[in-house]
């Protein structure tokens, strides 16, 4: 019989070092799951590929696969381009992370999602750990990467909610101000920790 794994949600606004807490897990051994890689899988679906070129053109393909920039650059700040992007994405992304739960024989299972409350799944998880950094502290790494402009990234972050609003929703916070070597530590304290996470009444992903 399949166990009911415990579901743990790793959340964080743009710069914060969720994806590098993640990666941390998974050198622990543990499964992360990335909202995002599942939701750019379903975007991939033929049946979106075709829905999407329909709205917008098969300018917003490269290599016969939707560019996630070019989509990004159309739905930002146009609701209605955003909507129509979510409905498409949105249910298959979350019946697909359903299915990874239903089939899952792990004891705890970690889930990447960005906007974990932003697209209202803090009903979904047993535990929600919250990876917090400083506006300033984000900026300045997003700006060393040298993949986005300061304007972009401002915007990016404009659109998040912010961690003052995060926090009291959250079981807990990673601090991650500090070095790579902090962060380590955090991680390590927070594993030791997890025996005492317990089920608790939620919501299903496709609910």
């Amino acid at each position: 019989m399949l166990t009911d794994p415990i579901l743990i949600g790793i959340t964080g606004n743009i710069g914060s070092g969720k994806s590098l807490f993640c990666n941390l897990l998974r050198e622990h051994g543990y499964t992360v799951i990335s909202a995002d890689e599942i939701a750019q899988q379903q975007l991939n679906d033929p049946d979106s590929v075709r829905q999407i070129t329909k709205r917008w053109g098969k300018e917003v393909l490269r290599g016969g696969k939707p560019d996630r920039k070019k989509i990004a650059g159309i739905v930002f700040n146009r609701k209605a381009e955003l909507d129509f992007l979510n409905s498409i994405v949105h249910p298959k992304t979350l019946g697909a992370l359903q299915s990874i739960t239903d089939n899952s024989t792990e004891k705890y299972l970690f889930f990447e999602v960005p906007l974990l409350f932003e697209a209202g799944m803090q009903h979904c998880f047993d535990y929600i750990v919250l990876v917090h950094a400083n506006r300033d502290k984000r900026l300045t790494r997003l700006l060393k990467s040298g993949r986005e402009t300061p304007a972009d990234i401002q915007a990016r972050m404009n659109a998040q909610i912010d961690d003052l609003g995060k926090i009291p929703l959250c079981d807990l916070v990673i601090d991650n101000n500090g070095s790579t070597g902090a962060l380590k530590k955090q991680c390590l304290d927070f594993i030791q920790r997890l025996g005492g996470i317990k089920h608790k009444s939620k919501l299903s992903f496709s609910s």
